[in-house]
């Protein structure tokens, strides 16, 4: 019931047009808003949920999955970004990048997750702005992830402006030492959906994505990124307390496709030290200049956590 509600919520909220196209514009930001939303997930919940992500995203590790924590707190995402005070449409923005920061194991136990916007400003393309989750377990805040979501402005804005809204050319082939096969089936959009509550209809069949402007089906960004980070977990993330991963989303993975995941770095582990990768996820089916469609690294902590953000 409560998916069904924020479903209907989503669908409904609009965005504050006059007040995001006037700060176009005059090339200036809104103000941040002050909006705050923190939900207690007991171990119980925990563990239940946990299982089925790490079962639809191959993760075998007794620490949870980075990414589990942004599957837990959609609905968090989904309040804050649906509150009154929000100038922004939850339907109509786009996903471009997270930023992960870890400084200690996620366990499956009681957990605590805490959702604000942490920053807004221009973007040659709109309107940028950055929806972070804290996440603490007993106390002590063990992981922050920043999502940054991109507002569009219409034509007309940005031309008044003297942005450009083309297309990044992002398709040049760099080398990497590890290419890696990765299947995304017709179905990953609703089995994933089936966990997650996430049925926005643009990644459930290709029909109702043609409906939305996609010819095809495309699959959720953080199921994508939570089956890299799988893949790559044997020489990164596995066993380190520490650690950061970033990511940005260049273009959808279409429903079904066969993507290759390319990566380099060290290859090993010794003691305290954290192994650094860089990745790609790429699309060979598709025109150069779109090819990669996810880009990240995986690395040690990007800064200090407070303990009370």
């Amino acid at each position: 019931m409560q998916h069904v509600k924020q479903a209907l919520k989503a669908a409904f909220k609009k965005a504050d047009k006059p007040l995001l196209n006037r700060c176009i514009t005059e090339q200036r930001s809104p103000g941040l808003p002050d909006i705050r939303r923190t939900q207690h997930f007991p171990a119980l919940r925990v563990i239940r949920a946990s299982r089925a992500f790490n079962r639809l995203h191959h993760w075998q590790h007794d620490t949870l999955h980075p990414c589990f924590p942004l599957f837990l707190g959609l609905s968090l995402h989904i309040d804050v970004l649906t509150a009154n005070a929000s100038p922004f449409p939850l339907m109509g923005l786009v996903h471009t990048e997270n930023s992960i920061n870890q400084l200690l194991p996620l366990n499956a136990e009681d957990m605590e997750i805490t959702c604000h916007f942490s920053d807004i400003r221009l973007h040659p393309r709109g309107i940028a702005v950055d929806v972070m989750l804290t996440v603490s377990q007993q106390n002590i805040v063990r992981q922050q992830i920043t999502s940054t979501y991109l507002y569009r402005g219409a034509s007309g804005v940005l031309k008044q402006t003297g942005e450009s809204d083309g297309e990044d050319v992002s398709g040049s082939e760099k080398t990497f030492a590890v290419t890696s096969v990765m299947n995304f089936d017709a179905a990953a959009g609703r089995r994933y959906a089936r966990i997650s509550g996430d049925y926005n209809p643009i990644h459930l069949y290709r029909w109702c994505a043609r409906l939305f402007g996609f010819k095809h089906a495309i699959a959720h960004g953080t199921h994508v990124l939570a089956r890299c980070i799988s893949t790559l977990s044997n020489t990164t993330v596995t066993g380190q307390h520490a650690f950061s991963v970033t990511n940005a989303f260049r273009y959808p993975v279409p429903l079904p496709s066969e993507m290759r995941l390319n990566s380099n770095g060290e290859e090993s582990i010794e003691g305290s030290k954290v192994s650094e990768v860089s990745f790609e996820l790429r699309d060979k089916q598709a025109v150069r200049r779109k090819q990669v469609v996810l880009c990240g690294r995986i690395g040690a902590p990007l800064q200090h956590i407070p303990a009370n953000p």
